[in-house]
């Protein structure tokens, strides 16, 4: 079996790249939060919350003026989860194959190589196509190079990754962490699919 692992809330948390966004944009952090919350609540993009708290704002341009000063929203390892690399490693040494891959940039595939346990690591910016269009779980099959039930994945995202998975023919698992993972475990399509609160209960879910 392939085991195919979300970034973002699924391995790394997203909490210090998006709080630097709240200190940036200068919005007190229990504010910026609480408006991605329903932003996600009202399934409208994330995208919204920088014009919603800043009018007008070059999205791009602060970037890079957040690059110049060295502000990064790239992962590094201190943004991993405690349960990430235990269940990377018990996943290796159960005899499952390891894939990551998500709507990320190129760079974060570099970050997931660098990790040293998967067999197969995509990004959303080199396929060219972004989650959750049929299109990129149709590439990840032909990466993962097995049938699609025999892929597994695991994200944070109901609509993102676990619907699409499963319409791809994939088997999937709602990781319930991170703004999205928690507001959307209340969704009505979120019952019933198989769901854990930490990569530690994968043994025992996959038993």
């Amino acid at each position: 079996m392939m085991l195919f692992f979300d970034v973002g809330e699924t391995l790394a948390s997203e909490e210090r790249w998006l709080a630097s966004w709240a200190d940036w944009l200068e919005v007190p952090r229990p504010a910026f939060f609480a408006a991605l919350g329903a932003l996600i609540e009202a399934r409208r993009s994330h995208r919204e919350l920088f014009t919603l708290l800043r009018p007008g704002i070059d999205l791009e341009a602060e970037r890079e003026k957040r690059r110049t000063l060295g502000i990064s929203d790239h992962f590094t390892a201190a943004d991993l989860y405690p349960d990430a690399l235990p269940a990377l490693q018990w996943a290796k040494t159960a005899g499952h194959r390891i894939g990551i891959s998500g709507n990320t940039s190129a760079a974060t595939e570099e970050f997931a190589r660098n990790l040293g346990l998967a067999d197969v690591v995509g990004s959303s910016q080199r396929w060219g196509v972004a989650k959750p269009d049929p299109a990129f779980f149709r590439r990840l099959i032909a990466e993962a190079g097995c049938a699609p039930d025999q892929i597994v994945y695991i994200g944070d995202r109901v609509d993102n990754d676990v619907l699409p998975a499963l319409a791809a023919g994939l088997r999937a698992i709602h990781i319930v962490r991170g703004p999205w993972g928690v507001v959307q475990a209340r969704w009505p399509e979120a019952q019933g699919l198989r769901r854990i609160r930490s990569l530690a209960e994968l043994p025992a879910l996959l038993a």
